[in-house]
């Protein structure tokens, strides 16, 4: 028997440690490898299906059921325990899931109702309930429905609603939030959340962002933290957003690369390592199909199947075959991978989908997510074992 997993955006099949940040590697307790071998099937762009963040993921199965395994501290897999499992573990009184998030220490599953479930830690309200700290099991959200999307970020929640209106509610760095509230601004069609901020893409081709500033990732000019969404600078024709922990890249219609916010390992790809607060040019970088950003590094997945990457590779996760305290500060090629078809970047680990449907993955593997059936690091691409018929995979991001 068969487990089948419609994996997720981050967004991560392999296991992922976090979601968005600080390039801080988390120390497993055991190696997490999946109980059963998952045959992934096609999902298009924004992928929600499999979500990793800090030391717990979600998956989602093909019939609506949702399975999660890794850290459970705050009670995040959903199970009625506080143990770590390295097996997945079925998250207790859901059905018909059509899409899971995976925050720091909390998770987040959107019913095909257009209701939302959450579970785990609300320490900082990033359950949206007044009256709870943390949850073993999901419980059904109230005061908002009709929900078309969802992300997860450090510890906060963000939902786009079948009306286009957008709601928040946790911790940012200007708010703090235990209901959902509604946020100004209109005609959005999609999200990403970073450490504390949000990234908004409007239907018109715009940028629109909100919440901590401090490393010039809301891209307005500034280095000031703001409440309300200000627009990112001389930035249009965008179709698909991508948040580290405090750096963003924009994916423009014509097949280049934005990028801005911290900058200090390189993950802007600008050829340096000062931040900027507006976007600059990923250089080299044309025919970009897809991209992905973690809190260290980021990645782009060309046109003719290679994979471009950048930023930190202490750990391997550029993939070159070696680690390195050196910084890559411009986009260079993954070695070994020359027919990729989805990219997913993690906390210290990077992940690709071959066109036969296999999983290569690279980088930290300290609580087995590189998914080999070892903790062993590897900075060559390494098959992840049990998975065939892979078609879109999205990994987590440290926020710290």
């Amino acid at each position: 028997m068969k487990l089948k997993l419609r994996l997720l955006s981050a967004p991560s099949l392999a296991l992922l440690l976090s979601a968005c940040g600080g390039g801080n590697y988390n120390d497993g307790s055991g190696s997490i490898t999946p109980a059963l071998p998952p045959v992934v099937q096609e999902k298009p762009n924004n992928d929600d299906r499999l979500s990793s963040h800090y030391l717990h993921t979600l998956a989602l199965a093909t019939d609506g059921n949702v399975f999660a395994w890794g850290e459970n501290q705050f009670g995040q897999l959903g199970n009625n325990t506080l143990n770590y499992s390295t097996v997945p573990v079925r998250v207790l009184g859901l059905s018909a899931i059509k899409a899971v998030q995976a925050g720091e220490r909390h998770s987040v599953a959107l019913h095909s109702d257009g209701n939302l479930w959450v579970w785990g830690s609300n320490a900082s309200g990033q359950l949206g309930m007044s009256q709870v700290m943390a949850s073993r099991i999901p419980l059904r959200l109230s005061g908002i429905s009709a929900v078309k999307s969802v992300v997860a970020g450090q510890n906060h929640t963000v939902a786009l609603k079948t009306n286009g209106s957008v709601w928040g509610w946790g911790r940012t760095a200007t708010s703090y939030l235990n209901l959902p509230q509604a946020i100004n601004v209109q005609n959005v069609q999609s999200l990403a959340a970073g450490a504390d901020f949000t990234i908004a893409l409007k239907n018109d081709g715009t940028v629109w962002s909100w919440g901590a500033n401090d490393a010039g990732q809301l891209g307005n000019g500034s280095y000031v933290n703001s409440s309300v969404p200000v627009q990112v600078l001389g930035l249009t024709q965008v179709k698909a957003i991508a948040a580290g922990g405090a750096h963003v890249l924009a994916l423009r219609n014509d097949g280049t690369v934005m990028s801005w916010g911290r900058n200090q390992l390189g993950q802007l790809g600008n050829g340096g390592r000062s931040t900027s607060n507006i976007p600059t040019v990923v250089v080299g970088l044309n025919a970009v199909k897809t991209i992905a950003a973690s809190a260290a590094n980021s990645m782009a997945l060309l046109a003719d199947g290679s994979v471009a990457v950048w930023g930190s590779n202490q750990q391997g996760q550029l993939g070159g075959g070696s680690a390195s305290s050196a910084f890559q500060m411009k986009p260079v090629k993954v070695r070994e991978v020359s027919d990729a078809v989805s990219i997913s970047a993690g906390n210290g680990f990077s992940s690709v989908i071959l066109a036969d449907g296999q999983v290569m993955a690279f980088g930290f593997n300290g609580t087995g997510q590189l998914g080999n059936n070892s903790t062993a690091s590897s900075a060559k691409p390494v098959r992840v074992a049990g998975l065939s018929g892979i078609k879109t995979l999205n990994l987590g991001k440290s926020q710290n």
